[in-house]
């Protein structure tokens, strides 16, 4: 066996899984059960976002170090399921060097998302999110056009650009630019709902959320690079649109359409998620299962608020629920519980709020921007505290009795 590329293969397992969206304590216990289940006596792994560092000392006594710089991630959680399978036959079967390497070679080679499911995809989730936040039929056009436009400037510039901040400051500026202007000429209504529906296609719950799982499991420096990361990207969402609202803050008419009703926004807000599953290459029937979940968490949610008005609680309950779903569904489908949770908790993310708090502080309206900025906080604390409640007891009920 030469352990050597033993070793370099196991970290390219772990940086291929970063790259598609697994959590930083998913990929170092993957990585010590490749590297324990395979033999070498000492396991060292050191994972964060942007790196990994191994030593191993293998079955002769000699220790090997090796070191993987990351640039660049996403999200694709076929890739994911497909490396988390390969891991499993890899400590079950214990093939050897050659067998791994093709396996692993065929899993890179899965080619990308095709370009007119790419976009319509995005398409579903900007139309889907502008009817759940109470666009109109027009608006919801307005919407869908503008959805379009930032899958487009997302592939044209995520390449060239790595910093969240810019790159999401110049993608919601132009189409925030073209909201105003639709609406200005009579192509829409209602510039506040179409905003709202449409930037929740940048506001991605993967880093957060990844973020907190990694402090829950005491990774704690990568969950502040994740979290950090994260809060980055929404500030430059916020400039974005934030910079157009106030240059043409004379041409934006009505902020917001009479609220849509309960079954409309289980329908749209089925839609527009399961639009970001095929987005993000969830396959097979972890797209119904995912579809399920959306259906049922933005159910509790709206129920719980309509009996108890109360924003922190309904959230905290509806994530909870979420974060439960997630887990059980991951135990069936042998699945990363990433994959449900990052799609079923997107009916939840304070798209609103954030842009809101924005609104009434580019229009001078301290009451509104103190108002929607203390809901911003609430819902977000309430999404973590809900997945914290789900991972602990996770961590020390169902893992003990396991």
């Amino acid at each position: 066996m030469d352990w050597e590329k033993l070793q370099g293969l196991f970290l390219d397992v772990g940086v291929s899984m970063i790259r598609s969206g697994g959590e930083t304590h998913r990929v170092v216990d993957t990585l010590y059960r490749l590297a324990s289940s395979y033999g070498f006596s000492e396991v060292n792994f050191w994972v964060v976002p942007s790196n990994i560092q191994s030593t191993l000392t293998d079955p002769a006594g000699n220790r090997i170090t090796q070191i993987r710089n990351i640039r660049g991630s996403g999200i694709d959680f076929d890739r994911l399921c497909k490396l988390n399978a390969l891991s499993r036959w890899a400590c079950a079967e214990r093939p050897d060097l050659e067998a791994l390497q093709e396996r692993f070679g065929e899993i890179q080679k899965t080619p990308p998302l095709r370009t007119w499911i790419y976009y319509l995809a995005v398409a579903m989730g900007g139309w889907g999110f502008g009817l759940f936040f109470g666009c109109t039929l027009v608006d919801s056009l307005v919407a869908l056009i503008a959805a379009l436009i930032i899958a487009f400037l997302s592939r044209l510039l995520s390449t060239r650009e790595g910093n969240p901040l810019i790159l999401n400051f110049f993608i919601s500026f132009f189409a925030e630019v073209f909201i105003i202007h639709a609406t200005h000429f009579g192509f829409g209504e209602h510039v506040g709902c179409i905003t709202i529906g449409v930037v929740m296609l940048m506001i991605s719950g993967l880093g957060a959320t990844n973020g907190l799982r990694d402090l829950i499991h005491l990774d704690t420096l990568s969950g502040i690079m994740n979290i950090t990361a994260a809060f980055t990207g929404a500030i430059g969402i916020t400039l974005g649109i934030a910079v157009p609202l106030f240059i043409f803050r004379g041409w934006v008419g009505e902020e917001v359409a009479a609220a849509p009703g309960f079954w409309i926004q289980m329908l749209f807000g089925t839609v527009a998620c399961v639009g970001f599953a095929i987005w993000f290459r969830v396959r097979g029937l972890n797209i119904l299962f995912c579809a399920i979940g959306i259906f049922l968490t933005t159910g509790v949610y709206l129920l719980l608020f309509r009996l108890i008005p109360d924003v922190f609680l309904a959230t905290l309950i509806a994530a909870a629920f979420c974060g439960l779903y997630s887990q059980v569904m991951a135990r069936i489908n042998k699945t990363p519980a990433t994959v449900f949770s990052t799609i079923c908790i997107l009916t939840l993310i304070p798209g609103s709020s954030l842009y809101y708090t924005m609104n009434g502080f580019v229009m001078r309206d301290p009451a509104l921007s103190h108002a929607k900025g203390m809901e911003l906080l609430l819902t977000c604390f309430a999404i973590v505290l809900g997945y914290m409640i789900v991972e602990v007891a996770n961590r020390y009920i169902w893992k003990p009795h396991r």
